[in-house]
């Protein structure tokens, strides 16, 4: 039975089909005048010899439109060749015996040839790139093969598509521009090629967008537009489009200048901040200064009342000094700035270390070490103890009512981990990843008791990032929270062996 496809005239009236500037047009002749109306556009619009791509946002409308391009062109004893996916070589398939044709004859006449478009892509691929003269020799021998079978020649091609949806995108154009170089030294085809619109969401890809409908003779927008039957859809989806098109635009634009502000705001900020933060260093080193002169004066004339309010006012002092000293951190991490070394060292002793300075410094709560393992890392050992200073210093700050914080050091076969456990006020998860931003406070009634800035875990977060490491937090409301990180171990190198002559 002969594949007849159906037409999609809408009118009795002559439409005549011309290119101008890459772009298709319609003109009705009517009267002796011409009026020019939205295109029409399918594949049957387009001429023997023309390299064409169809935009689709479902495969439903894909496989139909591909069906009737290769079904049309076997009804009219042409040579079809499809490069597809096997889900598209399928489907095309199956609605081409729907419609009564006999596969396996035109097969055996060597005038239906069907590849995977993967394998077809990898004999030619060099380096992440098609390759000309493989190219050339691969798909240059398949188009002659076939044309001697046939007056003409039928080609979908899904190689460009694929690479497009690997994120390829110059070996997708660099593919369609050989594909164009191919048709100028062989004998005439059709060339069929297919993008899905969701590959090209965000105005990111506008350039290359335009660069691949350059490529092609005709454009075939998605099934959106295509359905339209009348002209007068067609026009106002134009229009609508242009709308969509212009509005996008301004909103871009606007976009571009709010971040460009932001930026520059941005900048100022920690401009200031580093500026601050160095100009507030200095007294605060000189404050410290004289609390000590006046703390040994003071002593030596037994002073209790005096040595108590400068004791007060050392740990003020010991505040703002870490304070300025975060900021600063954070000053010189936004500009890449701070330095790391790169040192071994024994996590565990450094953990036994803070936890014996802390606990020297506190009533309020007893630190407990209660798992600990030999974990050799590399890494900063100061920048590292800044980080459980912090999450010890948090854990005791969020748990008031409690007298207990217990500290963990365990390893699994790459990574040593440190956790802090309280028993305190805990952390809805809602915040958990939020928690490690910068500047970022939990807005709960209790947490609002708590003064600070929110740069502890920021601050922690980075440093343990810059180590190859990870931190988290286990926690629900009024359950306490778990605060850990991990590191790398340090690779342990086999011993050389040796030989005995």
């Amino acid at each position: 039975m002969a594949f007849t496809p159906k037409s999609t005239s809408t009118n009795s009236q002559t439409d005549i089909a011309f290119a101008q500037n890459g772009r298709s047009y319609l003109s009705l002749v009517q009267n002796g005048t011409n009026v020019k109306l939205a295109p029409r556009s399918d594949w049957s619009e387009m001429r023997n010899a023309e390299h064409f791509v169809q935009f689709y946002e479902a495969d439903t409308f894909l496989l139909d439109s591909l069906s009737g391009f290769i079904g049309a062109g076997l009804g009219a004893g042409d040579a079809c060749i499809v490069v597809a996916t096997e889900v598209h070589r399928q489907g095309l398939e199956e609605r081409l015996k729907d419609n009564g044709l006999d596969l396996a004859a035109v097969r055996a006449r060597g005038k239906y040839i069907s590849l995977d478009a993967g394998e077809t892509l990898s004999k030619f691929m060099v380096n992440g790139s098609p390759d000309p003269q493989r190219f050339t020799e691969v798909i240059g021998e398949l188009v002659t093969r076939a044309a001697k079978s046939g007056s003409h020649v039928r080609i979908f091609g899904e190689m460009v598509a694929l690479l497009w949806m690997e994120g390829n995108a110059a070996a997708a154009i660099r593919l369609e521009e050989l594909w164009n170089e191919l048709q100028n030294n062989l004998p005439p085809f059709s060339l069929f090629c297919a993008y899905a619109m969701h590959g090209f969401n965000g105005e990111a890809y506008r350039a290359q967008f335009t660069e691949i409908c350059g490529q092609h003779a005709r454009v075939i927008p998605g099934e959106s537009y295509t359905a339209l039957a009348s002209p007068d859809e067609r026009l106002l989806a134009i229009s609508l489009l242009q709308q969509k098109a212009n509005s996008l635009e301004a909103e871009i634009a606007e976009r571009k200048a709010v971040e460009e502000r932001l930026r520059a705001l941005e900048k100022r900020k920690d401009e200031f901040i580093s500026m601050a933060s160095h100009e507030l260093k200095t007294p605060v080193t000189s404050l410290k200064g004289f609390t000590q002169v006046l703390h040994r004066r003071f002593k030596k004339r037994d002073d209790e009342e005096s040595l108590r309010f400068l004791s007060i006012m050392d740990t003020q002092l010991n505040k703002l000094t870490r304070l300025i000293n975060d900021l600063l951190d954070i000053s010189k991490m936004q500009q890449g700035r701070l330095d790391y070394r790169e040192d071994p060292f024994d996590l565990n002793a450094l953990v036994q270390e803070v936890v014996e300075n802390l606990q020297a410094g506190i009533s309020t709560h007893q630190l407990l070490i209660v798992d600990r393992t030999e974990a050799q890392v590399v890494g900063d050992r100061d920048r590292v103890g800044q980080v459980l200073m912090n999450l010890l210093a948090n854990a005791i700050k969020y748990s008031p009512k409690a007298d207990t914080v217990i500290v963990r050091v365990s390893k699994d076969q790459q990574n040593a981990i440190v956790s802090v456990q309280d028993f305190g006020i805990g952390i809805d998860p809602a915040h958990h990843e939020l928690i490690f931003g910068q500047f970022y406070q939990v807005t709960d009634a209790e947490e609002k008791t708590y003064p600070g800035l929110g740069v502890g875990l920021y601050i922690s977060a980075e440093i343990i990032r810059r180590h190859a490491g990870r931190i988290w937090v286990e926690s629900r409301k009024y359950h306490g929270s778990t605060f850990a990180f991990s590191l790398p171990l340090q690779e342990v190198k086999a011993p050389k062996e040796s030989y005995c002559h």
